[in-house]
């Protein structure tokens, strides 16, 4: 390093001052990592400290009993005449999986930022942490410091870190306690993911809930409270106050007015020239206290509750275990995994990344891809996907995608972290605010005009038409964009529900699996027992299971005119297995091959063999005593899945229309859509003429196929909504608006449930709140209300609404916690 840059350098007791140009001033440059990791390749190095507005850095070392020693050691690793020095250099500046690698640090702070790189254990960390009780640390950096929007990033960051239990941040003292669980994270882990969460913390665009307009109102009200009841000599302060605080709206309402148009702000306007008319302001504070309260309360509602809501998504293990020589394992950071490694998983753990089990036989949960409750059997050749837990057995999985790469990870980068900005649901609350407006105002002037008292005017004004409808589609959007993730659909675009209730023509691509088949049971061979036996037996372990197969094997079961029916005791899911034991106490295991393989039983020639397709289930044996004596096999050929679907959508939807758009032949998109029952078939189309023709419809469209595939750009961008059927393997790639990840039409029948009950709760949201709105003004007409008791009956009827969606929120939360207690046990 020598040759290359020149250094000043002062050495002192505890460390060695240094200013370079080259090496400091430019940030994240090559030469300063490589400083560092000469620096900390001298073990007494504890801290180097970097300032590069002044070119300036500051290797520490503590209060060395040989400075001398420290600074000739410190001097040969800088030249690189230190042989061992220089082997630590080259692992910190290697592949990234050396403990003191710096390739991790964040050294891109904004130029007037300090840095400091110290020792956290065996890792470099520009964060400062220390221990403060069992379990919890307490980590700071300067930068955090009176800056509420990096801390607010931070807690998101800290809520998605696998391990991280708690937190708590303080912004005053730029701290944050957090509470780990030692078996999934460790100081070096934690920070390691904090240096990756810097560019976020800068650049992100996430906020937290403002409180400046709260704080002004709350200052607002205390100054017309004391001018109206204690100092009325304020009182001309608080009235001025009032008018400035009510400025924009005024602006507002005069920019309006020259387009011809009235809405809320002349109301409002209206109301603050009532105002000056009695000369009592605390009514009005009240009142715009109240409007800033609840938009605020609904900020942090959302906030806190996605934490909850969304943690299953967004957590990811951040090490895996990689097998190495003679058995032994290393652990190694998802991210400096690559397409072709080898990881381990065990029991209760959580699959790190996406790939293909290689070896092994495990049971296994996924939030995305199965049902709450639904277990999947998983053997060698199948796939598996980040964020799955395996909840009995043991895999190696080869690695396809890992880290930021894999399809959880991009879903969980979608999900929301604060307010929604852009929902047609607020757009509509808007609108009908401003047309409900105009009737209050003109009632409210025609009465001033003739009565020249302003109380009933003020009462008419006074009601709150916007604030409940806007809290209502933001805290909607949230329990719908969960419970539809909990039923296996992402909402890309969380808007889209409020237009699905529009939706008129449904345009069926040919990517969307028209033609997919149900599921059905194939075959049933048996040895040393008869058929019906050993339906019987899996009957007894399967039928009742909420999954594709279960209900394949309930309806044969059902229609098999010598079904026995066995009773199931003791029964239990293993890893490849579900047992129990039958009326004869025999013990009954219900199998997958891999399990057989793996234990060693040897299989009858009657059994091998068995025949099944790639996108089925795989062939389940009947063993009892630990003897294989049936096999069943599961195949696609009962009705088309879509004509159950289409029908149920039809029933739903009597004026609907179902075109089919594809790119084979005419008369093979007749077939396929008279098979489903689709009204209009369209074949012979490339992306360009599909996207022309969903245009030309001239009614609100919804598109249905594959989001991934790049042929349905051009279609996905003409449709008012597009849905992907494409499932959670492309979710990555996705670009449509609405993501079935469990694949397959049958989502479709889910998602317009949820639409459904989306535009029912705030259709109820609406008629609460008007309730509400009306029974005031009916007061003011009836029992003399002045402005105060109606606006309060108002807001009363906001209280409600919020009060609703916050018990749905936690209701919802609830669930969801359940349904992974439940798996868990």
């Amino acid at each position: 390093m020598s040759k290359s840059s020149k250094l000043r350098i002062a050495p002192g007791a505890d460390g060695v001052s240094i200013w370079s140009a080259d090496l400091f001033a430019e940030p994240g440059a090559a030469r300063l990592r490589e400083f560092l990791a000469r620096a900390f390749a001298v073990d007494e190095v504890q801290s180097v400290e970097v300032r590069r507005a002044a070119a300036f850095g500051r290797v520490r070392y503590g209060a060395a009993a040989n400075p001398a020693g420290v600074w000739r050691k410190l001097g040969a690793a800088l030249r690189g005449d230190d042989a061992a020095a220089e082997e630590k250099v080259a692992a910190a500046l290697g592949d990234g999986r050396d403990p003191l690698a710096v390739d991790g640090l964040y050294l891109d702070h904004p130029t007037r930022w300090p840095i400091r790189v110290g020792r956290v254990g065996q890792t470099l960390s520009t964060w400062r942490i220390r221990p403060d009780g069992e379990n919890q640390l307490r980590l700071t950096h300067p930068v955090l410091r009176h800056r509420r929007s990096f801390l607010f990033r931070l807690e998101e960051q800290l809520a998605s870190i696998f391990g991280v239990e708690d937190f708590r941040a303080r912004s005053f003292s730029s701290d944050v306690l957090v509470k780990f669980s030692p078996d999934a994270l460790s100081p070096e882990r934690l920070v390691r993911e904090l240096e990756k969460a810097w560019p976020a913390l800068i650049d992100g665009a996430d906020e937290p809930p403002s409180h400046k307009r709260l704080v002004t109102t709350g200052s607002l009200l205390t100054l017309a409270a004391v001018s109206q009841f204690a100092v009325p000599a304020l009182r001309p302060v608080a009235v001025g106050a009032v008018v400035v605080y009510s400025a924009p709206n005024v602006a507002a309402a005069i920019r309006q007015l020259k387009h011809g148009e009235v809405g809320l702000p002349a109301m409002y306007s209206l109301g603050l020239g009532l105002m000056l008319l009695s000369g009592l302001p605390l009514t009005g504070t009240i009142m715009a206290s109240l409007m800033q309260l609840w938009p605020y309360l609904t900020h942090r509602t959302i906030v806190n509750r996605q934490r909850r809501l969304f943690s299953a998504h967004r957590k990811r293990p951040v090490w895996a275990r990689v097998p190495g020589a003679r058995g032994a394992e290393v652990e190694v950071h998802v991210d400096d995994l690559k397409p072709g490694d080898e990881v381990v998983v065990r029991r209760g753990e959580i699959v790190p990344v996406d790939g293909v089990a290689s070896e092994g036989v495990a049971i296994l949960s996924d939030n995305a891809a199965l049902a709450p409750g639904e277990l999947k059997d998983v053997g060698p050749g199948d796939a598996v996907f980040a964020g799955a837990i395996l909840r009995d057995g043991e895999l190696t999985i080869r690695v396809e995608r890992a880290g930021d790469e894999t399809a959880a990870a991009a879903i969980g980068a979608m999900l929301p972290h604060s307010v929604f900005r852009d929902l047609p649901s607020l757009h509509e609350a808007e609108r009908v605010a401003n047309r409900n407006a105009r009737p209050a105002l003109a009632i409210a002037t025609l009465n001033l005009l003739t009565t020249r008292v302003p109380r009933f005017s003020q009462a008419v004004i006074r009601p709150d038409y916007v604030t409940a409808p806007r809290l209502s589609a933001q805290l909607t959007a949230l329990h719908d964009l969960a419970e539809g993730l909990r039923r296996g659909l992402l909402l890309r675009r969380p808007g889209a529900l409020d237009v699905l209730s529009e939706i008129d023509v449904f345009v069926l691509d040919d990517t969307a699996g028209l033609e997919r088949r149900s599921l059905e049971v194939a075959k049933i061979a048996a040895s040393e027992t008869s058929t019906d036996e050993a339906l019987a037996y899996a009957a007894a372990a399967i039928a009742g299971e909420a999954s594709e197969r279960g209900g394949a094997l309930a309806r044969f079961h059902a229609k098999r005119t010598t079904a026995r029916t066995i009773e199931a005791h003791d029964l239990r899911r293993r890893a490849g297995a579900i047992l129990f034991r039958d009326h004869e106490d025999r013990q009954i295991a219900i199998a997958t091959q891999a399990l057989l393989e793996k234990s060693g039983l040897t299989i009858p020639e009657k059994l091998r063999n068995p025949d099944g397709a790639s996108d089925t289930p795989k062939p389940l044996f009947v063993v009892r005593d630990g003897r294989p004596i049936g096999v069943l096999t599961f195949r696609r050929q009962g009705e088309p899945q879509s004509r159950a679907v289409l029908a149920g959508l039809r029933a739903d939807l009597p004026r609907a229309r179902f075109v089919l758009t594809s790119s084979r032949s005419k008369a093979a998109t007749r077939t396929a859509a008279a098979a489903a029952g689709v009204d209009f078939a369209f074949g012979d189309l490339d992306a360009g003429e599909k996207a022309s023709l969903i245009r030309g419809l001239g009614r609100r469209a919804l598109w249905v196929g594959d989001g991934s595939a790049s042929a349905s750009a051009a279609a996905i961008a003409a449709s008012d909504v597009s849905v992907s059927v494409a499932g959670l393997p492309s979710a990555r790639d996705d670009t449509a608006d609405i993501l079935l990840l469990r694949g397959g039409l049958a989502g479709l029948t889910e998602l317009r449930s949820l639409a459904l009950a989306h535009r029912a709760r705030l259709a109820g949201d609406y008629r609460a709140v008007y309730a509400a709105n009306l029974v005031g003004v009916a007061g003011a007409f009836l029992a003399n209300f002045g402005s105060l008791q109606a606006g309060l009956l108002s807001n009363l009827g906001s209280g409600v609404v919020y009060a609703n969606h916050v018990r749905r929120l936690n209701g919802l939360i609830a669930r969801i916690e359940a349904d992974r207690t439940r798996l868990d046990r």
